[in-house]
């Protein structure tokens, strides 16, 4: 028999899990600074800037697991990560983001805003990357779909449940370099897209693969930022062009192409995915 949360109300879950989650990441954040400074150490921007990812992934991690076990009473397993059954999930999420990256490319290429040229990649910094991607796409769709957005589910329909986890979603981001109003509206849309599909599903896998294409896709293999920040790249760019097309210094997540591009695709998965699954998920 499953358990009953301690706290029924899920907003509230999702509130008290907030709060203690971003007091983790600012205090674990400042305790690492304190820690490099007392020991002496001598940190690379580089080195700075993974090191942050991996702590942040440690403690979404940590604090998803003690609130879904302490105040839910549940297993971290039961947020949605069945493998089994969910393959064009995975599969669909995955191409959605090349689809999309590929598609804003594209445009920019053809009004010659844009040109690629190879770049000196060094094979180490690209796999760690690669690598820095994934523990993104993991620990930001376990905290923003796997557990605010289920919780959220249990007190307010999907439709707004979904609506209230890609603002949050947003406003997470808002500390990013070069964040602006079009950063906000584009990362909210690609909020509503990572959790179309788990409203009907529960399940997180197209979300996770679905954010690992698009961040992969955009910043190591095409060169753009990924959410202001720049990574190792296949490719080296000139791009050229008001910033209300390219994204500027935030990437094409600052771009109007994808404010388009995103809001379509957003609706075209909503009712594919209701016409797919045929039913509510309470």
């Amino acid at each position: 028999m499953q358990s009953s949360p301690i706290i029924q109300k899920g907003w509230l879950r999702v509130l008290l899990f907030l709060i203690g989650y971003l007091l983790l990441i600012f205090f674990g954040s400042a305790l690492a600074g304190v820690l490099i400074v007392l020991a002496g150490l001598t940190v690379t921007a580089e080195t700075l800037f993974y090191g942050t990812i991996v702590l942040s992934f440690i403690i979404a991690f940590a604090t998803v697991s003690f609130f879904r076990n302490v105040f839910d009473r549940q297993t971290v397993k039961s947020l949605g990560f069945t493998w089994k059954g969910f393959g064009k999930e995975r599969a669909a999420g995955f191409l959605t983001g090349i689809l999309l990256l590929s598609a804003m490319a594209t445009v920019l290429w053809l009004m010659k805003l844009l040109q690629w040229f190879p770049a000196d990649v060094d094979p180490n910094g690209f796999i760690l990357a690669v690598v820095m991607m994934i523990l993104v796409s993991f620990a930001e769709e376990l905290v923003f779909r796997g557990y605010v957005l289920n919780n959220l589910m249990q007190s307010m329909p999907k439709e707004a449940a979904l609506f209230t986890s890609a603002i949050l979603f947003a406003v997470f981001h808002s500390l990013n370099p070069n964040f602006n109003l079009i950063a906000f509206i584009n990362i909210f849309i690609a909020g509503i897209l990572l959790g179309v599909n788990y409203i009907f599903t529960r399940n997180l896998w197209f979300a996770i693969f679905f954010h690992f294409s698009w961040n992969f896709f955009q910043g190591p293999v095409l060169g753009f930022e990924v959410s202001g920040l720049s990574l190792p790249s296949l490719l080296d760019q000139n791009l050229k062009g008001s910033i209300l097309l390219t994204g500027g210094a935030f990437g094409l997540e600052a771009s109007w192409l994808t404010t388009f591009a995103t809001s379509l695709m957003a609706i075209a998965l909503f009712f594919l995915f209701q016409r797919k699954y045929n039913s509510n998920v309470e």
